[in-house]
This record gives structure tokens, sequence and C-alpha cells, in this order.
């Protein structure tokens, strides 16, 4: 006679682990299915571009927690009120299980996250895009964009780092800074997403006309008197622009959570 299981155990290890639960009172198919149900969602998900925004990463995180509650509550009833015929698996088969499901979402949530899912999440460290993002906020990117907008913010490497700051100009644009307004192709932008109070410097309110260069775009800060963005480091190729910042998923600042950018 094979001992019952536990249903608390079964419980946690489907909390755990996807299936995991339902491997250990000997349902193996079970736990297969719901790994492939959980992996295969997220996959299809990420295929979609479903992921890449506050909202998507909401959605995506429900499904993973109700499939994981769902095949949880299942194992429990399952090793509470099923008898004790079945063939459990060794222990060998549950080290391979779990290792294989570890490596999978390892290999698929970091180096093949931005390609496979189309998304990147980042820490806010600093000011210079503030009021619009604002330092320990944190923010999720599309990492299938691949053609900046004026207004757009975006990431960008820059001298092996990634940072963030407002598409103002793109390729064969025209800028220029009057009095703290933004000028493009001779179309006034007023003081372009700055708040007033940030454009107070010499080098926020003037600004020669600069001509942006096929295949480049020229970058801003909001907190425009406190940025390093294209007046001091220049034009940014557009291959260097890794993604496009679609909202804020968490923040210190309650009312900041759940914003969104077009």
């Amino acid at each position: 006679m094979h001992a019952r299981r536990s249903p608390l155990l079964a419980f946690a290890m489907s909390c755990v682990v996807a299936g995991w639960g339902l491997m250990y009172i000997g349902r193996l198919k079970w736990a297969m299915g719901v790994a492939v149900l959980m992996y295969g969602g997220l996959l299809l998900a990420g295929i979609l571009g479903m992921i890449a925004s506050p909202t998507g990463l909401y959605a995506i995180g429900g499904f993973v927690v109700l499939v994981k509650l769902g095949s949880a509550l299942t194992a429990a009833w399952l090793a509470r009120n099923s008898g004790s015929a079945l063939e459990f698996p060794s222990a060998r088969l549950h080290v391979l299980y779990v290792a294989t499901l570890v490596l999978i979402t390892v290999t698929v949530m970091y180096p093949l996250r931005p390609s496979l899912l189309g998304y990147k999440l980042y820490h806010i460290p600093s000011g210079s895009m503030a009021p619009t993002l604002s330092s320990g906020d944190y923010i999720v990117s599309n990492t299938r964009y691949d053609t900046p907008k004026v207004g757009d913010i975006v990431v960008y490497r820059f001298r092996g780092t990634e940072a963030t700051k407002r598409v103002a100009a793109v390729g064969g644009d025209t800028l220029s800074i009057v009095n703290g307004e933004v000028i493009i192709n001779g179309h006034n932008l007023g003081l372009f997403h700055a708040p007033a109070d940030q454009v107070t410097l010499a080098h926020s309110l003037e600004l020669t006309p600069q001509q942006v260069e096929p295949g480049h775009v020229y970058l801003l800060g909001d907190n425009r008197d406190y940025s390093n963005d294209s007046r001091f480091m220049g034009q940014v190729a557009v291959e260097d622009v890794t993604g496009k910042i679609t909202g804020i998923w968490f923040s210190r600042e309650r009312a900041r959570i759940g914003t969104s950018f077009e």
C-alpha cells in the first residue's frame, strides 16, 4: 500500500512550481498539462504583444496566479479524497520535473524575455524625466518598438548603460529651443512636456537649430534643467533605442501605479 499524500504539501508544491503538487499525488499527465497551459499562455500573450503594458503585466500575473491556485486546490482536494493506489513518481523524476521548469522559467524571463515576450522592466533611479517618471518608479517597456515618434518616451543605450528620455525629433527634423519652447520644423510645441519651473537655466531656454541625422533621434528629458540628454551627449542612433516606455507598473506613490503612456 502506498501512503496517502499530504493535502497541505500538495497545495504548497503547486504554488511553488506549476503542477508539482499534482505530480506529487501521482497525476503526472495533469501536472504536465498545467505546465503547458501556464507557459503556453505566457508565450502566446508575449507573441501577441499583450504583456508590454501595466495592464498586460497585471493580466498575465493574474493568469499565472489563477493557474497555480487552481492546480494547487485541485491537488489538495485529490490528496485528501483520492485513494492511495496510484503510483507515485520517484525522487529523481521530481528533481527532473522541477529542474526543467526552473530552467525554462529562468531562460524565458531573463535572456529571452525582450525578444520572446516583448517587454522589459526597469527601475527609475533619477529625476531627469520628472514629473512624468519619478525616482523610484518601476516601468515597463515594449521591446518590439522600432519606429520612434516625436513624444515617445524611450529606453536607449549610451556608453554601456540604458536610460530613458523623450523623443523630441527624428531623422530629417530641425529642432531648436527659443525662450524655453521647443520648435520642430517651424512648429512651436511649447514647453514639450516640461513643467515651467524646470525650464529656467540658460541651456533649457535657448538652443540653436539642430538638424537630426537620418537614422537618429534627438532626445530631451522632461526635467529640462537637470537632464543629460542630446543637448550634451548628442543625437542617438535609432539602433540604440531598445524600447518604448508604455507605463508605470509600480511606484511608491499609489496614484502613479498603472499610469500608461501612448
